[in-house]
């Protein structure tokens, strides 16, 4: 008899061929993740993983293994023999240490054919067992408590709760991706969304000293922080760009300033994108959310690209967002207040319906624009976030 962590893979199933690629990644970022808590043994049997140990606390395990992208759900569960009558006793053991309640079902799955029983006869023999020695009622159509039984190559597994697990892809499956994060609500949860794709994340934070202090940094730093326990390491890099938005706001029509900084910043940020592994950005864009987020503006944007930008928000309203920044614990990192480098410069009035020809005709007016890009490229900070 031995307490376990049983997980269940989620989308994994649908993989095919791919499959065992898949499996792999998630093996080994599980493997990662429970090592800095211990010897733990994680192993993949009949595509249900499990977490056993000897010595270190499982209990420390479920808030790390709840962040895992990959898992669909997990529970604590007890590991005995296929042996019937251990089964019954282990079932009445596990029911009886429950708070009070006073009906049950028993749930059973036969993985493994070697063993006799057919699953329903599992139930029936384990559910009239526990009504002998404990004198609960089944119900199964509204139980209390659902008790599963799972039958596989290694033994018995018994449960009677699982959890949801964070869903999506394990990180690694789907390439790398550059996220222009500011420290606001929304970029954070875009990483997160395209992170629990199975994308690995970079960031990029445009700075503007010194019209920007340290203090955004740091408030950066803290929301990547956050999201590593999701993704794993994140590359983060710190473009300067002062000098740009100078530039910018010397030589270009106050009401494009915005679309304008946002279209250099993408220049730039492709350059960096491309030239560490990630084939695309990531933006915290929702539709009509602001100035720059109108239809018009985004296309002026998106026209300098040309690897592929990502908006997994484009269709979220502020409540849904705000609700995943909770969820994720970025939202009270994300409202301390900071000076964000293109807030800074905001024009009072800023256009709504950008042309692209005209904002293509004011950004040819910045003098030795992509000397400038070169140069902020060249000087950049770089830095890596672990978890």
């Amino acid at each position: 008899m031995q307490e376990v962590i049983l997980l269940k893979p989620g989308e994994i199933f649908l993989k095919g061929q791919n499959r065992k690629l898949f499996e792999s990644a998630l093996l080994r970022n599980l493997k990662h993740k429970v090592s800095k808590f211990g010897e733990f043994e994680v192993k993949n049997v009949e595509s249900v993983i499990s977490i056993k140990t000897q010595h270190s606390d499982l209990d420390s395990l479920i808030p790390q293994i709840s962040k895992v992208f990959g898992i669909s759900s997990y529970c604590k569960a007890l590991l005995v023999s296929k042996d019937l009558q251990t089964i019954k006793e282990s079932a009445v053991k596990i029911l009886s240490e429950l708070s009070e309640f006073s009906t049950f079902k028993i749930e059973a799955k036969r993985a493994s054919k070697d063993f006799p029983l057919t699953s329903f006869q599992i139930c029936s023999e384990v559910g009239a067992y526990v009504v002998k020695m404990l004198n609960f009622k089944v119900d199964v159509n509204n139980p209390d408590v659902v008790l599963k039984v799972e039958i596989r190559i290694d033994g018995a597994y018994l449960a009677t709760s699982h959890e949801r697990g964070a869903g999506g892809l394990p990180s690694g499956t789907s390439g790398g991706g550059a996220v222009l994060i500011s420290g606001g609500i929304d970029s954070p949860v875009a990483a997160y969304m395209m992170a629990k794709r199975g994308m690995l994340l970079s960031a990029i934070h445009f700075a503007t000293p010194p019209y920007t202090s340290a203090r955004s940094e740091i408030k950066v730093r803290k929301i990547l922080e956050k999201l590593s326990e999701f993704s794993g390491d994140i590359s983060f890099f710190k473009p300067e760009f002062t000098k740009i938005q100078e530039a910018i706001k010397k030589s270009c029509h106050n009401e494009l300033f915005t679309i304008i900084s946002r279209r250099v910043m993408i220049k730039t940020a492709e350059k960096i994108a491309t030239s560490n592994n990630c084939s695309c950005l990531i933006t915290g864009e929702s539709l009509g959310q602001v100035a720059s987020q109108t239809m018009e503006a985004i296309e002026c944007t998106s026209a300098v690209a040309s690897i592929p930008i990502f908006r997994p928000l484009i269709g979220s309203d502020k409540e849904e967002i705000i609700k995943i920044a909770k969820k994720i614990d970025t939202f009270k990192i994300s409202i301390e207040p900071f000076e964000d480098c293109c807030s800074i410069f905001s024009p009072t009035h800023p256009k709504l319906k950008p042309k692209i020809e005209t904002v293509k005709k004011e950004e040819q007016k910045i003098e030795n624009l992509e000397n400038l890009i070169k140069e902020t490229i060249e000087n950049l900070h770089e830095d890596r976030i672990k978890n």
